[in-house]
Parts: structure tokens; C-alpha cells; sequence
């Protein structure tokens, strides 16, 4: 495990023309995609697109999408559909690749297999973007003739054009700045909804001095949990390699010992979102309900199911654990692993090439994975126990500043891998980096 970054060293960082050049373009970029969260689509109706969020509740899939997009959805700003329409293509991409031989071909050709594979997945990206903003037109106009005048047209266009341009601009982050373009982009656009919350939950603070200590509590928790996501993140379970000797003509290749790093959270955040997607769709789908008895009832019963204190997060932490399970088993293929090994003269010592290699380190991933599961459940549903835990010390229910697992995860994940990159920069200039 890595020691944290000193506040000095990340200074220092600063005096380096090419990563302050690198970091200043990121910074640039942010303020371009804050800017256009505030220009709304042109040819939408801000009035039927209120009526629309009161509509469908706090609960839909609508206010998840508005999560990643910074609050661009709720204003139907011409970015609202954000980055969402590239991770579901990146998601379904992956898992296509693990099960289908000709892509995982493509990809395997080297830089030009993951150029193409890249090019199909934001194609994909583009055609979900249609499909989703299609939807959303259908449900803010009604569909019909009304989805076929010129201005829900344009809306529907300029949400389009703008997840183009964030794809774009995610990868000019990723090219001329520091980190992943595009989770940056899904950082800030989580971030950028703190200080709203803040500058709510203080104003109330004022009237009220017992959601002040709430606040500080919720902080206080906060900090532990921040504490407990870098401490899994950067958890991994060292399995050691040796390569043997081979002699070809007068050189000797091999012969050193390494280790193959399996990471506790191998799954990242994708089987939270697989699993708030699979309890939000109901919610949503009931909120057009009206008309319909049996829909009506099942909307009732979906209502008192969602605020249980316990069936509801159970629920949650459950499809968190089996999605991790799932998407580790698809992606991480230990057989090729084993196989590899063995094509390059290598072995775990103590287990023999071959299948019992295989066996080995499939019986280390699903142990790993059992913690990992256990991890990310509790990283669901996390916002439920320290929320109903400062509810019952303070008796302040603070709403508009709820913690969210999921947020804490990808922005602690964005976090940790843009400063080991900003150390690779320190350390290529002969800077010692971050770590004395």
C-alpha cells in the first residue's frame, strides 16, 4: 500500500512546467463543461421538463442520470444527458468482448485492436444517446405529433451533439492533461452539486443549531468512510510469479520473480450501478402509472417496499454482491492468465503450470471477490446506516446533503489514480514524487 501524498510534494507538482501546462488545461476544461451544465438545449420547455421531475418522483432513474451529469438533466442543459449514454456503451462493450471471440481477437491485435474497439464503443455511445434522449422526449412531450415538431426535434439533436462534445473533450483531458478524461468529466459533475447542498443544509443550520451538530457528525462519518474506500482501493492480494531461464544463442531471458496483483475492488463501481439501475427502473416505469389499477397498486407497494429501513438496503447490498460476482467473472479470465503464464515460462511457486495454476488462482479470485463483494454492498447501502445513525443521535433528518457510496467511490477512484499519475510526471522530470 502507497503512502498518502504530502500537501508540499503536491505543491511542488505544481512547478513543473509540463504538468502545471497539463493541469491548467483540466482546469480549463472543467470551467467549459461547468459553463455548459447553465445553457439550456434550445427548442426544450423548462416548464413541461419541471412538470416532468415532479412527476416522476425523487426516486427514478432520471435524478441517477442528473447525479453524473453535475445537474444538467434537471435543467435540461444541452449537455443533460452528460457522459451516461459512453459508460453504458463502455459496459456492454466489455462485457461483449469477454464473450465474444472475434472482438476479444480485435482487441488482443494491440494499440490498433483497442483504436477500434474504442471507435465501435463511441459509435455505441452515440446510438444510446439517440435512444435515451428519444425517450426523454417522448416522456417531457408526449410523443406522438408533439415528439415531431421542430423544437422537441432540436432538443433532441443538441443533448446528442453535447455527449459528443463531452466524449470529445473527455479525451482531450485524457491526452493533453493528467488522468482519465472521462471519469474526471463524471467526477466533476458529481462535485459539482456539494456546495449547493452546503450552502442548503447551512442556511437551515442557522434556524435550527442541533443540524449544525447533524452536519458536523455526517462530516465526521464522512471522513472514516473516505478513509476506508482508499484503504480497499489501494488493497491488493500479491500472488508471486517467477519466470524461469531460457537461453537463446548467447543471452540468457528470465529468471526474475515478480507478482501478479489481484485488486480487492477488481469490479470498481460498475456492480453499484448495475444494481441501483435494476431498483430504479420500477420507480420510474410506476411513475406513468395513472389510469392503470394493478400498476397503481404495485406503485404503493414498490413505496412502502423502498422505505423500509431494512428490506430496501438488503435488497441493494444483495444485487451489489452477485453483479460483482458476475462482472468479475466475466472480465478477469483467470484461464488466460494460466495460459499465458505458461507460454512464457512462468509459474506461482509451489503450483504446477497448467490447470492447477488456473485452479489456484481461481480459488484466490472468488476469495478476493467475496471480500469485494462484502465491500461494495457496504458502500451501497452505507448512506442508509449513516443516515438513520445521525437521525437517531441528532433526531435531524439531514436531506439534501445525503452521502452517496457510489459518488465517494468514483471520486476517491479518479482521485488516487490521477495523483499516481501526476507522481509518474514527477518522477520522469527526477523529482523524487509524492512519497518521502
Amino acid at each position: 500500500m502507497s503512502a498518502a501524498p504530502s500537501p508540499a510534494a503536491l505543491l511542488q507538482s505544481w512547478n513543473v512546467p509540463e504538468l502545471q501546462k497539463r493541469l491548467k488545461y483540466i482546469l480549463y476544461a472543467l470551467l467549459i463543461f461547468v459553463v455548459c451544465t447553465h445553457i439550456p438545449a434550445p427548442g426544450i420547455n423548462l416548464n413541461l421538463v419541471t412538470q416532468f421531475f415532479k412527476t416522476t418522483g425523487s426516486q427514478g432513474i432520471f435524478n441517477f442520470i442528473d447525479l453524473f451529469s453535475g445537474g444538467a438533466l434537471k435543467q435540461f442543459s444541452i449537455i443533460a444527458l452528460g457522459i451516461m449514454p459512453y459508460i453504458n456503451a463502455s459496459i456492454m462493450m466489455q462485457l461483449m468482448v469477454a464473450v465474444d471471440p472475434k472482438l476479444k481477437e480485435i482487441q488482443q491485435e494491440g494499440e490498433e485492436g483497442r483504436k477500434q474497439i474504442s471507435k465501435w464503443t463511441r459509435y455505441l455511445a452515440v446510438a444510446l444517446a439517440f435512444l435515451q434522449g428519444t425517450g426523454m422526449m417522448v416522456m417531457i412531450y408526449g410523443g406522438g405529433k408533439n415528439l415531431l415538431n421542430p423544437a422537441a426535434i432540436t432538443a433532441l439533436f443538441s443533448v446528442v451533439g453535447g455527449t459528443c462534445f463531452l466524449m470529445w473533450l473527455g479525451d482531450e483531458i485524457t491526452t493533453k492533461g493528467v488522468g482519465n478524461g472521462m471519469s474526471i468529466i463524471i467526477t466533476i459533475g458529481i462535485v459539482a452539486r456539494i456546495p449547493a447542498s452546503i450552502i442548503q443544509e447551512m442556511s437551515l443550520a442557522q434556524m435550527q443549531q442541533t443540524r449544525m451538530f447533524a452536519l458536523l457528525l455526517l462530516l465526521v462519518f464522512s471522513i472514516a468512510v473516505v478513509a476506508f474506500i482508499v484503504a480497499a482501493q489501494l488493497s491488493v492480494r500479491k500472488v508471486p510469479v517467477t519466470y524461469a531461464r531460457r537461453q537463446i544463442g548467447r543471452k540468457i531471458y528470465g529468471g526474475q520473480s515478480t507478482y501478479l496483483p489481484i485488486k480487492m475492488t477488481q469490479a470498481g463501481v460498475i456492480p453499484i450501478i448495475f444494481a441501483i439501475s435494476v431498483l430504479m427502473v420500477p420507480p420510474t416505469l410506476f411513475g406513468f402509472a395513472h389510469g392503470y389499477k394493478f400498476l397503481e397498486k404495485m406503485q404503493a407497494f414498490w413505496g412502502s417496499f423502498s422505505n423500509s429501513i431494512f428490506w430496501y438496503p438488503a435488497t441493494e447490498f444483495m444485487l451489489v454482491f452477485v453483479f460483482t460476482f458476475v462482472y468479475v467473472a466475466v472480465t478477469f479470465n483467470t484461464q488466460d492468465i494460466a495460459d499465458n503464464l505458461k507460454k512464457n515460462n512462468g509459474f506461482i511457486p509451489g503450483i504446477r503450470p497448467g490447470k492447477p495454476t488456473f485452479d489456484f488462482l481461481d480459488r484466490v479470485l472468488h476469495r478476493v471477490t467475496v471480500f469485494g463483494g462484502l465491500f461494495l454492498g457496504f458502500i451501497a447501502i452505507m448512506p442508509y446506516i449513516i443516515n438513520h445513525l445521525v437521525a437517531a443521535v441528532t433526531k435531524v433528518q439531514v436531506t439534501s446533503f445525503f452521502i452517496g457510496g457510489t459518488s465517494l467511490l468514483i471520486v476517491v477512484g479518479v482521485a488516487l489514480d490521477t495523483v499516481q499519475q501526476m507522481q509518474a510526471h514527477m518522477i520522469m522530470r527526477h523529482y523524487s514524487g509524492f512519497n518521502k
